[in-house]
């Protein structure tokens, strides 16, 4: 009887000790059902379009009838694909300068609306002119714990949350979807904003979709301080782990 108790013990100590290092997969998964909120799949979220903002870079390419006016305005290097080259930095004051045509405000506007705008702009000295409008250059930072931290480019006006954390191919197993630092600049003011992943409302949120020269840190879960803080202690326990192991196995093998 006492070699079975002893037994118990044996068996006892190891799994307290795995339960003590054990971390809630509720704070690993991007996203949960909430038991205690009725279960919803759809949400609303309104994807305004961005608008310009000073420091942006915008890629504009004009067309006309007139080779002259093709040859001033566009790369003639032969790579069509080299948008930086064509690009137009917006300065401090929301504006860009165009060649022949001079300063163009572009603060607050749409790329669409910044389109018909150069258009007019240049309508005033050339005939039969188009222009296509996009941004480039658009960047946003991820750090923390993902996998691959660094800074991504991407060409869209703006890509979702989880879009973002694809580009670092995701989070790492100490990564804390309940704890996710969003660090965005506004109007030269710097806020910072904390988010859960694990909630299907973010979907919902204004922060669902990333703008250019955001900021995202993934924080890394409680039990990372604890692994690094008690390496000596977890050596000890996975050898106290072993040992339980052998002596229960010779115990059992006594009792037989």
């Amino acid at each position: 009887m006492k070699k079975q108790s002893l037994v118990r013990w044996w068996l006892i100590i190891p799994s307290l000790c795995l339960l003590a290092a054990c971390t809630p997969t509720s704070k690993l998964k991007y996203v949960i059902n909430d038991k205690d909120v009725a279960i919803k799949n759809e949400y609303l979220n309104d994807r305004s379009e961005k608008l310009i903002q000073p420091y942006d870079y915008l890629y504009i390419k004009i067309f006309s009838l007139d080779p002259r006016t093709n040859d001033v305005f566009n790369d003639q290097s032969g790579n069509t694909f080299n948008t930086e080259l064509l690009s137009y930095p917006v300065d401090d004051k929301g504006s860009i300068n165009l060649p022949f045509i001079g300063i163009v405000e572009v603060k607050g506007l749409t790329i669409n609306q910044a389109k018909d705008k150069v258009e007019k702009a240049l309508a005033k000295g050339l005939n039969d002119v188009s222009v296509i409008v996009r941004f480039v250059s658009n960047k946003v930072t991820l750090l923390g714990e993902v996998n691959q931290p660094g800074q991504y480019s991407f060409y869209d006006e703006k890509v979702t949350i989880f879009q973002a954390l694809g580009f670092a191919n995701g989070s790492t197993t100490y990564g804390d979807l309940t704890s996710i630092t969003l660090i965005r600049e506004n109007n030269n003011t710097i806020n910072y904003h904390y988010l859960n992943l694990t909630e299907k409302k973010i979907a919902a949120s204004e922060f669902y979709y990333l703008l250019p020269n955001d900021i995202l840190i993934i924080n890394p879960i409680k039990a990372k301080y604890r692994s690094l803080q008690d390496y000596p202690l977890t050596i000890i326990s996975t050898l106290l782990y072993s040992i339980t192991a052998i002596l229960t196995a010779v115990i059992l093998a006594r009792t037989l």
